[in-house]
């Protein structure tokens, strides 16, 4: 459920992370468009049709049994590290298992234990969970280096990555997050996220801007200190999925 700025941010922090060995590190940079394009790509299913679950590899529970990339590997083993013979690929579906252990986390430690039981899974907690994901999407969006980002991730290219996933979608998507990390884009998120609650993204960002309102309906009953602290445990896992599918890639490079 985390927007792509959100994943986007996380690129640009394991790029920096002194833990990424080096040679990883070199690799993800020589590779950078289709790392950026992989950290987001699970989502390019919005436009799509595609159900979440076949491109997420779980379903929204509680406690999720087999971590996603995991299930992504068995059903497709010619997604494993060894199988794949191309850099750009490779680095590709390491963002790409990258997103969904963020994912997979945000789900299991905040979006249940918090947002479900507040008010009984109410739609007022589904209005708050909206809320706390516009609010961090901005606050990533402002802070990414789009000069940076947009011509790697606009320029890249595929051929035939997913199989679950047609290259159409996948460039669709691409130019669409693109579009919005130009020199003269702007976020959308709002806009996007506003139409699941039946709110424009004025009225949004409102909220939002409103200090006492987030802090009497948000963060009164989901501390900044409680996300700080998945974010953490998103980031970790997200950072070891990665650096284990780089390790056990076959390939060069």
């Amino acid at each position: 459920m985390p927007t792509p700025f959100m994943h986007m941010a996380f690129a640009e922090r394991i790029i920096r992370d002194p833990a990424l060995p080096d040679p990883l590190r070199s690799a993800i940079k020589a590779q950078w468009g289709a790392f950026l394009l992989g950290s987001i790509a699970p989502d390019a299913r919005v436009a799509s049709g595609i159900r979440r679950a076949d491109t997420h590899f779980f379903e929204y529970e509680p406690v999720i049994a087999v971590p996603p990339n995991v299930v992504m590997l068995t059903q497709y083993p010619a997604l494993q590290p060894t199988h794949i013979h191309d850099a750009a690929h490779a680095v590709f579906i390491a963002g790409y298992s990258a997103h969904l252990a963020m994912d997979e986390v945000w789900c299991t430690d905040l979006l249940f234990p918090k947002f479900m039981k507040l008010d009984g899974g109410s739609f007022s907690s589904f209005q708050m969970l909206h809320m706390l994901l516009g609010y961090l999407d901005g606050r990533d969006y402002a802070a990414l280096p789009i000069a940076e980002q947009y011509p790697a991730l606009a320029g890249v290219t595929l051929d035939q990555w997913l199989p679950f996933i047609p290259d159409s979608a996948l460039i669709a998507w691409r130019d669409l997050i693109a579009q919005q990390i130009a020199p003269d884009g702007h976020s959308q998120t709002l806009e996007i996220l506003g139409q699941r609650i039946q709110m424009s993204a004025d009225e949004m960002a409102a909220f939002i801007n409103d200090t006492a309102q987030m802090d009497e309906k948000l963060w009164h009953n989901v501390p900044h200190e409680t996300v700080a602290a998945v974010e953490t445990t998103m980031y970790d896992r997200a950072r070891d999925v990665l650096i284990g599918y780089l390790t056990d890639y076959s390939g060069t490079l």
